[in-house]
């Protein structure tokens, strides 16, 4: 281990608890919010894989107290202390006694359920073995979820029946305590983390997630503009006929002729839709009626607006 690295960490480590009082507290930032949720769901899967424990865990508090405050609930439950050397502070992780007993009665076989009470006894050397693989399974998924941001190493001090907090009290440092519900059972465990060591992650998990920037399909516009020139219309070629009294028209049969004067058939309108589009020529190229196209039609406003509607005083 670099030993100018570790007092350099231990040194902000210290800058950043003069001044964690004048922030907001490390366990309100949402995204550490979001990891220590991801973390307790991750405990369920890691209690079966290991005990064969069918537990579902939930979050049911997080705080941030006082060493000596955030660890006196925990008194009477079997406590794991560990210590963490990169961080120079303690982590804890106690939980209910029967859930030990619960673990040992699945490793024999049962299904950790029909148990009377905890015997009150000192633990033999194996419960105390497992008390430290449970606590490990529990809190080695925080340490996975904050690996991206921060590592740390937990080195086992002891294991306690029932747990003091009276050590505690001299320390002035603070906790993240987390308490974790075991629902079908009723039963809590508590991970405490040092803030000192999570204050690490602050800058990180509290920046502004930046959006990854929207790829633009190159040939999106190529596509588009083959895609819509590839769409059929009907094209209506207009000429401007004579003028004719309405009853001539109503007199119009099959068969009836309307006569056209010449020049009224040099130029055409090309509609589609009922628009106006073109203006052209009507000529003939290879023995078919053809239009040489001579000038777009300008789009005109409506000739009869909507005249406001006048009312009565």
């Amino acid at each position: 281990m670099d030993t100018g690295s570790d007092e350099d960490q231990l040194k902000r480590m210290e800058i950043s608890e003069i001044f964690h009082s004048t922030i907001a507290p490390i366990v309100e930032l949402p995204a550490l919010r979001v990891l220590l949720e991801a973390s307790v769901r991750d405990c369920s899967a890691a209690l079966r894989e290991a005990f064969g424990l069918e537990v579902e865990a939930s979050l049911e508090r997080t705080v941030q107290l006082g060493a000596y405050e955030a660890l006196g609930p925990c008194s009477g439950m079997i406590g794991t202390i560990y210590s963490i050397a990169e961080w120079n502070a303690r982590a804890v992780v106690a939980f209910d006694a029967m859930l030990l007993f619960r673990a040992l009665d699945t490793m024999y076989g049962g299904d950790g359920r029909q148990l009377g009470e905890a015997p009150a006894r000192a633990l033999s050397a194996l419960e105390q073995s497992i008390a430290d693989q449970l606590a490990r399974a529990v809190i080695g998924q925080f340490q996975a979820r904050l690996e991206p941001y921060v590592t740390f190493a937990c080195a086992l001090e002891r294991v306690e029946r029932a747990f003091d907090a009276e050590p505690f009290g001299k320390d002035k440092s603070e906790l993240v305590l987390v308490q974790l519900l075991l629902e079908s059972i009723d039963e809590r465990i508590v991970i405490a983390l040092p803030v000192r060591g999570l204050e690490l992650v602050r800058d990180q998990i509290a920046a502004p997630v930046e959006e990854a920037p929207v790829e633009l399909d190159p040939n999106w516009s190529r596509n588009l503009a083959q895609s819509i020139g590839h769409t059929e219309v009907d094209l209506v070629a207009v000429a401007a006929g004579p003028p004719m009294l309405l009853g001539d028209v109503a007199a119009l049969r099959p068969g009836s002729l309307v006569e056209f004067d010449a020049a009224q058939l040099e130029h055409v309108r090309i509609e589609s839709d009922g628009e106006a589009i073109f203006e052209g020529h009507l000529g003939q190229q290879k023995g078919y009626f053809s239009i040489c196209l001579e000038a777009p039609v300008a789009a005109r406003p409506d000739e009869n607006p909507a005249q406001p509607v006048r009312r009565r005083a």
